[in-house]
Order: structure tokens, then C-alpha cells, then sequence
């Protein structure tokens, strides 16, 4: 271990920067990651930190994107020897990656190794009196964060982040550029192996390219056309046309610097500036537009991939500089500071509930003996009741009552005395049998009336109509002559018969039983008046 080494170290996806530094000096010692000292992964592995799946390497390897960091910090310690170490990582990382990190370190024997966000590292190389804004333009994205100045700076809003406004994009972009340029009709298959690493060695070109132009007006890129091997075409490439390329996504940039600095509660007359870091800050075209916009000061530095390594290493120096010092207030610094309300607790407001309580259910109380036997005696006069009025109802509806028309006695004119030998026999009317009011004709008898037994009542025939095989007896003299019999009269127009009325809800048994006791009362009233009405009418 070197006394009084600082090494700030940042692990990007296309390069690792570590800085070492001295006793707190400004000059600092920047060590790049060497081609083949750390496994080739894809260039998205540092948004896989905190995945529980491992991802692949080059080699084919399996590993976890935490370990995998661990490991490229652990080369960098391992080369340098440092007294103390500050690890930046990116702003958009959650609560979880982090810890998943700090695991990962302390299982690779790294728990030394201090970590903090990128923001904040880079603010100690431009520390400001104001909150400043950092624009982090990366390899796989940028975001923005906003923070806080003083003794302790700290994130004042969680970061923004969009991995569609990427370096690697702007490399894409580029290369199709300068393809459409050089093949004209010439035409590739873009599957074949030789094709795929040409194309790969041209997107690494464009890459510097595009570097270039940040500090110069023009550069060529050379093109190796498929087919013709051997044969190198440069093409020559202006900022204006990479310029035009990429305004419109760094355009599209701009909203989220307007989001953060709502999120942080600041307007641009309470900002400092924005800082530029990461490889794409210095792009001239950024800080026109950022300056355009928003009317703040632009800092950047000559090598703005470097600022957060060392900023990083200034902070190391400074753990050094305070033997009491811990990783405690860095580590706090990584939590987005907010405005907090009180901290008394505020108790929870009493909800009323939506429906009532539903009512207690009591349990049946158990009749006792004397109440089962009421009710079921009541049950049985009420079946008994039920039944013999039922049965009543059933006779009285299928015997139909015979009208009888009240009795007029027959009044017998003279007639001739009967022959010598024979009695004069009473004539009667037969029991049951009507006579019709009015009628003035006499009844003649049937047969031989001394054949017929005493006591016995002979049939007669029907009013105004002789006997069979009987000769028509001759009027006496002064009688009156037989009248026709009146006309039947017309029978009356019934009335029009009304609809049945709809079925009612059957009654219930108090009611039911008072119909049945009432129904039977009228048919036992009906049955002891019957003799009365019938009797009359029999007899001699």
C-alpha cells in the first residue's frame, strides 16, 4: 500500500478511468482500462447490476454484473496500491443496485472501497456556490441530476435518465452516414463474418471520429469497400454534418433538464450552471443548446469522461486528510435529499364505514314442552277443520239443488160419474211431481184405479195431455174449453262474463282457517234447513 495514494476510479460500459492522486495536489495520474485486463461484456451490463441472472462474457463465461464490477475495481486496486479508494456510480442507480454492489464488493474483500454517486464526485472537481445541474452524456444514455452545495452536497431529486439519447446511438448514426456515402451501388451481405467485422472495425472508427470533431471542423474515416479487398476509400466527414445528425436527439434532451429542475424545487435564477460529463459532453453542439435554452453557464472540462474519476479521487484524498473520517457521510450522500414536513406523527383519520353493522343474530331459543304440544294440537284442529269443511264443499258442489216451484192445488171441474162397480180413487198429485200454475185442465187417470193397491199413489200424466191408449174424454157441459199452453218464455240475455280476477298470494293459515270454519258453518246450516223445505212437499 502506497502512504498517502488517492485513487478514484468510475466503471463505465466502454471505458474504466482510474485517477490516483497525492496528498490532495491537482496533478493526478489517469489510468485507463488496458485492452484484455477485464472480461468483454455487452455494453449495457451496468443496468444488469442488482439482476439475480448472470449475464454472458465474451468467453462465455457466466457471471453477475455486480461481481463483474467488483472485479474491474479490484484490478485497479490490486495494480495501484492506494491508502484510500472512492467509487463512483452512475446517478440512476436505485437504492437496491447499490446495496447489491456494496454486497458484491464486501464478497470480493473490497470493503475498504468507499461509493458515491457520479454527481456528486464530479462536483468536487467544480464545486459551486449554487446548486448546479450535472448533464451526464454516457456510451448507454444520459441523465440529469441536481445537486446541492456545501460541506456535504447530496442529489436534491431523484435523476432522469434516457437510454435512447446514448454515444453508442450517435456512433449508429454516424456510420450509416458514412456508409450511404461510400458504397453508392455497390451492395454487402451484411450476415457474412468478414462483413460483421468490418463493420464493427468501421463503427469504432466513426466512434473517433466523432471524438475529433469536437475539437476540430473536419476528419476523414476510412472505408474498406466489401469485395474488393485491399481497396481503402476515405470518406471526409464536417462537424455541420454531424452536427445536423444529432441536433435532433440532443434536442429531445433538453426536457429532461427542464423535469429535474422542477423535481428539485429550483428555477434558473436559483442554479449555478451545468457541469458536462461523460464522453459526449464535449460535443460543441450540446453546449449551444444548452446555453440557448436555459441561459446558464456551461462548465465543462478538456476531458469530461474523466471528471467524475477525478473528482473521485479528490474525495479519497480527502478521507485521508481526516483520520476520523468514515465512509458514513459519502454513503448518506447518495440518498436524494427532500424537503421533509414535520416529523410529528399525524394520526390516521377515523374512516366511517360504508354499510352498517349488520344486526347480531340471536340464537333460536327452544320451545319447551307445553308450547309443542298447543302447537301441535292447534295444527291438528286446523287440518281437521280443513278437511271437513273441504269435504262438505266437495258434496254440496256435486249435488245440484232441484228447483221446486211452489205447490198450487189442482181445482177439478165436474166430471161424469164413473161407471157402477168402480170407486172414485183420490187423486193426488205424485210426490216430486210440479204442476204448472194457471192450469185449468183436469188430471185424468192412468189404468184401472180400482187395480191399484190402497194407500198407493198412481202416476199421472203431465197436465193437458191424455194417457196413452186412452179415448179423449168429452167436456162436460159449461166447462170451459182447454186453453193452449202459454209460450215458453225467451230465455233472458246473459250478461257478459267478466275475466277471471288474477291469482292472489294464498292467505295465510289465520285466514285460511276462518274460510274453512265459516264454509262449514253455512253448509251445515244449509243441510239442516233442506229437510225443512223438502218434507213439506211429500206426503198424501
Amino acid at each position: 500500500m502506497t502512504q498517502g495514494l488517492a485513487l478514484g476510479i468510475t466503471v463505465g460500459s466502454s471505458i474504466t478511468v482510474a485517477v490516483t492522486t497525492s496528498g490532495g495536489c491537482d496533478e493526478a495520474h489517469v489510468h485507463t482500462r488496458p485492452p484484455g485486463r477485464t472480461p468483454a461484456a455487452s455494453e449495457d451490463f451496468l443496468s444488469r447490476v442488482g439482476d439475480p441472472v448472470d449475464i454472458l462474457t465474451a468467453d462465455g463465461t457466466s457471471i453477475a454484473a455486480a461481481d463483474l464490477v467488483a472485479r474491474v475495481i479490484g484490478g485497479a486496486v490490486a495494480d495501484l496500491s492506494p491508502a484510500r479508494t472512492v467509487a463512483g456510480y452512475p446517478a440512476w442507480w436505485s437504492r437496491h443496485t447499490v446495496d447489491a454492489q456494496r454486497a458484491a464488493l464486501d464478497r470480493a474483500g473490497l470493503g475498504a472501497v468507499t461509493l458515491v454517486p457520479e454527481p456528486i464526485a464530479a462536483l468536487r472537481r467544480h464545486p459551486a456556490a449554487a446548486p448546479m445541474v450535472v448533464y451526464d452524456l454516457g456510451a448507454t444514455g444520459v441523465s440529469v441530476a441536481v445537486v446541492g452545495t456545501g460541506p456535504r452536497p447530496s442529489l436534491l431529486a431523484e435523476p432522469l435518465r434516457d437510454a435512447e439519447i446514448a454515444g453508442s446511438e450517435f456512433d449508429l448514426l454516424t456510420m450509416r452516414y458514412v456508409l450511404a456515402n461510400s458504397l453508392e451501388d455497390n451492395d454487402f451481405d451484411p450476415f457474412d463474418p468478414i462483413i460483421e467485422s468490418e463493420l464493427a472495425a468501421l463503427r469504432h472508427r466513426c466512434k473517433k471520429a466523432k471524438e475529433d470533431l469536437s475539437g476540430n471542423t473536419v476528419t476523414t474515416i476510412p472505408v474498406r469497400l466489401p469485395g474488393t479487398p485491399g481497396t481503402v476509400r476515405d470518406i471526409r466527414l464536417v462537424r455541420d454534418e454531424l452536427e445536423d445528425l444529432l441536433r435532433d436527439p440532443l434536442s429531445r434532451s433538453l426536457a429532461l433538464v427542464h423535469e429535474a429542475l422542477r423535481r428539485g424545487g429550483l428555477s434558473r435564477d436559483t442554479v449555478g450552471g451545468i457541469l458536462l460529463t461523460g464522453g459526449g459532453g464535449s460535443i460543441p453542439l450540446l453546449t449551444e443548446l444548452l446555453s440557448t435554452e436555459f441561459g446558464l453557464p456551461i462548465r465543462t472540462a478538456p476531458d469530461p469522461a474523466h471528471t467524475a474519476a477525478r473528482g473521485a479521487a479528490l474525495l479519497a484524498s480527502d478521507l485521508l486528510a481526516e483520520p476520523s473520517a468514515n465512509a458514513a457521510p459519502l454513503a448518506a450522500r447518495s440518498t436524494p435529499t427532500v424537503p421533509q414536513p414535520d416529523s410529528t406523527p399525524i394520526p390516521p383519520p377515523k374512516r366511517n364505514p360504508i354499510l352498517p353493522p349488520l344486526p347480531q343474530q340471536l340464537e333460536p331459543r327452544r320451545l319447551r314442552t307445553w308450547q309443542r304440544a298447543t302447537l301441535v294440537g292447534g295444527a291438528v284442529a286446523v287440518v281437521a277443520a280443513l278437511t271437513t269443511g273441504t269435504l262438505a264443499l266437495g258434496t254440496s258442489a256435486q249435488s245440484t239443488p232441484r228447483t221446486t216451484a211452489p205447490s198450487t192445488s189442482a181445482t177439478s171441474a165436474p166430471t161424469a160419474q164413473p161407471a157402477a162397480g168402480h170407486a172414485s180413487p183420490a187423486i193426488a198429485p205424485a210426490v216430486g211431481a210440479a204442476t204448472t200454475p194457471g192450469a185449468t185442465g183436469a188430471i185424468q187417470p192412468t189404468g184401472n184405479a180400482a187395480a191399484e193397491p190402497p194407500g198407493s199413489t198412481a202416476p199421472t200424466a203431465a197436465p193437458n195431455q191424455p194417457a196413452p191408449d186412452a179415448p179423449n174424454p168429452a167436456a162436460p157441459p159449461g166447462s170451459p174449453a182447454p186453453q193452449p199452453n202459454p209460450p215458453a218464455p225467451a230465455p233472458a240475455p246473459q250478461p257478459p262474463t267478466a275475466p277471471p280476477p288474477p291469482d292472489r298470494p294464498a292467505p295465510d293459515l289465520g285466514n285460511t282457517l276462518n274460510s274453512g270454519l265459516d264454509q262449514t258453518g253455512n253448509t251445515l246450516g244449509t243441510v239442516l234447513q233442506a229437510p225443512g223445505r223438502v218434507l213439506p212437499h211429500t206426503g198424501g
